[in-house]
């Protein structure tokens, strides 16, 4: 990575980009797990082989920026990745035209110009030239990237991807289509953490972080009170650290909600716990579960000795006397 370093600092340089930190950033956000510092150094390993300097300088440049914005399914990526590059480098350097043509082509992948071609194909050698145990590897940091999707819509959606790869990169199909037959047969371990979350408070963040280092995703399910018209604090969906995550509201039975999310998913009930008398009121809200839903799996996570004070109904209090008295419990 040092190495990278250095020459992506040489780029900067060439370009007069002032901050390559800030390049960087991007490329480290916490909704990335494909998409990452790895992917842009294995794309800058592959270009440094590139004997002319100014070809080479091109597509490192057009590397660095070309998922500079990320946002899993947004159809804008590219055009709002080539005005960061407009920003950085400016429309007028001569080179700017040739890299945006570069980053537009990788929307699609079909290439209109050598370099582009070039990029394209580095951009792709995942797909092209992996092994089936390296394409698993990297479909498992795919559907992280896309966890926020429901299961059964992202399901459909990367079969349909898979089988377009088949017939774009045949040089691969026999590993490709074994991955899609690995995907149509997987059974991802979901949890849902369900709640009333009003307000969603750092207590519940200590318990989701728990939970997604056991589970394949979670999923915050808001359960909603048909008797209250609104719920105080907003919905779930607005919850900032939770953007790209699965979040959703329901009403009526928490187990109807579990079993609609079962046929490809094997689902887990996750409850947090802040001390014995939360375990005394879930093991009883339990047994009424267990009657409607004799499968029902659940897992009981305790919270960390900082957060066990925090409860919903006290923000609320706190925030009746005065709104901002709750926000350091906010995350």
């Amino acid at each position: 990575m040092n190495d990278i370093r250095l020459l992506i600092d040489e780029v900067c340089a060439y370009y007069g980009i002032e901050n390559s930190e800030s390049i960087i950033a991007h490329w480290n956000e916490p909704h990335r797990y494909y998409h990452t510092l790895e992917h842009l150094e294995d794309l800058c390993t592959q270009f440094i082989m590139v004997e002319d300097r100014e070809k080479r300088l091109i597509l490192i440049c057009a590397a660095l920026f070309h998922d500079i914005v990320y946002v899993p399914a947004a159809n804008d990526n590219e055009e709002k990745s080539v005005a960061v590059l407009a920003q950085n480098i400016g429309e007028n350097h001569p080179h700017f035209n040739t890299i945006r043509d570069i980053i537009l082509d990788t929307k699609k992948h079909t290439p209109h110009s050598e370099l582009s071609e070039m990029f394209c194909y580095a951009d792709m050698r995942k797909v092209t030239q992996s092994s089936l145990t390296e394409l698993m590897e990297w479909d498992k940091k795919i559907f992280l990237e896309f966890q926020k999707f429901d299961y059964s819509f992202y399901r459909i959606k990367r079969i349909e991807f898979l089988n377009e790869m088949v017939e774009k990169y045949p040089q691969n199909a026999e590993n490709i289509s074994k991955l899609i037959e690995y995907v149509k047969n997987k059974t991802p371990k979901i949890g849902v953490y369900a709640g009333s979350f009003n307000p969603f408070h750092n207590g519940h963040l200590n318990i989701l972080n728990k939970a997604r280092k056991i589970f394949d995703k979670v999923i915050v399910a808001q359960g909603i009170n048909p008797e209250k018209n609104v719920l105080e604090s907003g919905g779930i969906d607005s919850v900032h650290v939770l953007e790209y995550l699965q979040t959703e509201q329901f009403t009526g039975l928490l187990t109807d909600y579990i079993n609609k999310k079962e046929e490809y998913a094997d689902i887990t009930l996750i409850r947090g716990l802040r001390n014995g008398n939360d375990l005394a009121y879930e093991a009883n809200q339990l047994r009424f579960m267990e009657n409607l839903k004799p499968n029902l799996k659940i897992i009981f996570l305790l919270c960390d000795m900082e957060f066990e004070h925090i409860s919903s109904s006290a923000l609320r209090n706190l925030e009746k006397i005065r709104m901002d008295l709750s926000e350091p419990y906010i995350p």
